[in-house]
């Protein structure tokens, strides 16, 4: 008797869920191991796959046949994991930086656990506990996880705490085929130095190349005036990649040799300068997207039996202010550096840099008089606003001239409607009987703009702002948070408008008497609170000078209403 098609199917799935059964009693699945033991699993296939890649760059050198001590002929010895060596947590300080560090698995993350700022402008913030954003993971990780290492370390290996103090530390690793120490050492401020000694421990030659890494969180305030970044120093050029420009892969930079790396947020930062330029920069994104990694590899070196490779690395890790990127000199590289290129100076370049850096000392030689950093954001407007004070008042003049010829302006446009050369001839020759040029009014602004863009990036650069309070501002870098700055600005910014002599349509006016006053409120609103100041300042002190200038020409008929010569016509005789 033949079965139809879907009791076929039935039967089918019947017998797959008995076999399914079956398999699942007799052949259960393994218990879901914990969280270290899959890193473990992963730094094991990390190790063979590095392993076999040493394998074949031996092979390729002819010393396949040459036996290694560390050989799978070799003695079985394990190096020492976690359970073998005691856990260390020591504490490394000075006088304005603390870094805790550890001797578990320094391969997986990095040997420090935590930074903390010590000096008294952080206190009690969390930028004086977690200035890099790391939420409790490590940083500053030395590994040789690459195809081009004839060893491996897994990132799971402890490390021997062969020494400590108050300032330094000394980890050290080894197994019969490599001993990697690790010496990190803090210095003054926030400088300090990582020397990492490997040493060749096999019967034959050795490669390695030795990566070094350090990372900045990107979790939390996320937003255009706090971007993360990675950065990359070579001997051509600088270069800053943010989250947004890695998250498609990483980013590397070796064409020339490389100077120094980092990564950094908008006001602290984790620089590293080898004494010897290294061969490769890479910025990318941690695999679970919580990070912004920066590394520095070496470039591949050989070592003979015994032989040992000593490499230096300066550090620079906390506030990036100016005076301590210029001074650094916790190494004397090959090649002299400028961390200072961490400090983004805005979209100008060099110009802005320039600029940026003259005006931060004007605003610290004002801190050291009044005290205070609000009231010295303040004073330097004011001194801005009286060197530009020229520039504005031919602008002004400028838009008072064109006001003046706007009827004689309308005329032609009328009487010439229909003849856009024969219009322009004549409006051009109304400004040249008139003496008047329509550019006046805009070079003003082209000449002030550079140094308006640069003080806007210098306020928002300069770390002596963070946590720094002004009247009803908790803090110069952060928003208003009761919204007034940008209400008053908002209201000054109408009575400005009013005060302005207008040209052209009158509608057109109008609109923009109001429509900017609400653009640049609503702007406002999530601007730092010290640049927010300085806009402000700066509209109050454009009022001031409107009202002087308006009261003074008011409609003049001297100045306003006098006809032109050319306008002029011959009294008839009688």
């Amino acid at each position: 008797m033949s079965l139809s098609f879907e009791k076929r199917i039935a039967i089918a799935l019947f017998l797959c869920g008995i076999v399914w059964i079956a398999f699942d009693f007799f052949a259960p699945p393994p218990p879901e191991p914990v969280e270290d033991a899959q890193a473990e699993q992963a730094d094991d296939a990390k190790a063979d796959e590095a392993k076999a890649d040493g394998a074949k760059l031996a092979d390729a050198d002819g010393n396949s046949d040459s036996p290694r001590s560390g050989g799978p002929d070799a003695a079985k010895d394990e190096p020492p994991t976690d359970s073998d060596v005691e856990v260390v947590h020591h504490t490394i300080s000075n006088d304005l930086l603390s870094l805790k560090v550890t001797n578990r698995a320094p391969g997986r993350g990095g040997m420090v656990e935590e930074v903390d700022l010590l000096s008294p402008q952080f206190e009690g913030h969390d930028t004086a506990t977690d200035p890099l954003g790391l939420g409790g993971a490590s940083t500053l990780e030395v590994s040789f996880a690459d195809a081009a290492s004839d060893f491996r370390i897994g990132g799971g290996q402890a490390y021997v705490v062969e020494s400590a103090s108050a300032d330094s530390i000394t980890l050290v690793h080894r197994t019969e085929e490599v001993q990697v120490k690790q010496t990190l050492k803090l210095l003054a401020g926030y400088e300090g130095v990582l020397s990492v000694e490997v040493t060749n421990l096999t019967r034959q030659e050795q490669r390695h190349r030795m990566h070094v890494r350090s990372r900045v969180g990107l979790s939390g305030e996320e937003s255009r005036y706090n971007i993360k970044r990675g950065l990359c120093r070579t001997t051509e050029d600088f270069e800053d990649e943010d989250n947004s420009d890695v998250e498609d892969g990483p980013i590397t930079y070796g064409a020339d040799p490389v100077l120094w790396g980092g990564v950094d947020n908008k006001y602290f930062g984790t620089l590293m300068v080898p004494t010897e330029p290294f061969g490769e920069c890479v910025l990318e994104q941690s695999e679970d997207g919580g990070f912004l990694v920066g590394t520095l590899a070496t470039n591949v070196s050989t070592l003979a039996p015994s032989e040992v490779k000593r490499y230096e690395l300066g550090l620079f890790i906390g506030a990036k202010g100016l005076e301590s990127l210029q001074a650094f000199s916790a190494v004397a590289p090959v090649t002299e550096v400028h961390l200072e290129e961490a400090i983004d100076w805005g979209i100008l370049g060099r110009l802005s840099e320039y600029l940026g850096r003259m005006l931060l000392s004007l605003m610290r030689f004002f801190h050291g008089w009044v005290g205070v950093w609000g009231w010295s954001i303040v004073l330097v407007t004011i001194v801005i606003k009286a060197v530009t004070l020229p520039l504005t008042l031919k602008q002004m003049n400028s838009m008072k001239a064109m006001k003046r010829i706007q009827p004689k302006i309308a005329e032609i446009k009328k009487k010439y409607a229909d003849d856009r050369v024969k219009q322009g001839q004549e409006t051009q020759a109304l400004f040249a009987r008139e003496g008047v040029n329509p550019l006046a009014g805009c070079l003003p602004v082209f000449v002030q703009m550079p140094v308006y863009i640069a003080l806007y990036a210098m306020l928002g650069a300069a770390v002596e702002l963070v946590h720094e309070p002004f009247l009803w501002l908790p803090d110069l870098t952060k928003q208003d948070p009761f919204y007034a700055l940008p209400i008053m600005l908002g209201g000054m910014m109408v009575v400005q408008n009013r005060m302005m002599p207008t040209s052209g349509d009158e509608m057109q006016a109008k609109l923009m008497r109001w429509i900017m006053p609400v653009v640049f409120a609503a702007f406002m609103l999530f601007l730092p609170s010290g640049l927010a100041l300085y806009i402000f300042v700066n509209i109050c002190l454009s009022v001031v000078q409107t009202a002087i200038q308006v009261g003074r020409n008011t409609d003049d008929p001297a100045v306003d209403s006098k006809p032109s010569k050319a306008d002029e016509k011959p009294a008839k005789k009688k």
